[in-house]
């Protein structure tokens, strides 16, 4: 490899690493003002699209790409703060569901609209272009990654 192909591919994951930090920290500050982080939002956010039924836990944690034992941890923390309940799957009780409470969807509603404005304030730097073209770089660079 060329040395600045080499140095350009440094530069790549620094920014990269460094834009998620800043992204992580943003989101990090705006969801503390709700007492949520954000697996707790988005195993919400799961739980929310999934509808009534809710979700086998095993489903959730792979739809979040976290472990069982993560998945259980973070249900666990959920329930504990009144946001998803337990319940046995009628159709086959050997499977635990999680299921949001209706606090739960009082919390999405007034968070959601929040969510989206600070999502649009932290990417008003890019135009749409630029955005549509930063999505599509960064999925090319998703699949190169999954191929190592």
């Amino acid at each position: 490899m060329p040395q600045g192909e080499g140095y350009l591919a440094v530069r790549t994951v620094i920014e990269l690493t460094r834009t998620m930090d800043l992204l992580e920290d943003l989101l990090a500050r705006h969801f503390a003002h709700f007492n949520l982080s954000q697996p707790k939002f988005n195993a919400l956010m799961e739980l929310y699209y999934a509808g009534e039924e809710g979700l086998p836990l095993s489903e959730l944690g792979q739809r979040m790409l976290v472990s069982r034992a993560n998945i259980t941890g973070l249900v666990d923390r959920l329930e504990r703060d009144g946001l998803v309940v337990r319940v046995v799957d009628p159709k086959d009780r050997r499977v635990i569901r999680a299921q949001i409470t209706p606090r739960a969807v009082q919390l999405i509603h007034g968070v959601l609209p929040l969510h989206m404005d600070l999502l649009k304030r932290a990417t008003s730097s890019l135009n749409i272009e630029e955005k549509e073209t930063l999505i599509r770089l960064l999925v090319k660079l998703q699949q190169g990654l999954d191929k190592l």
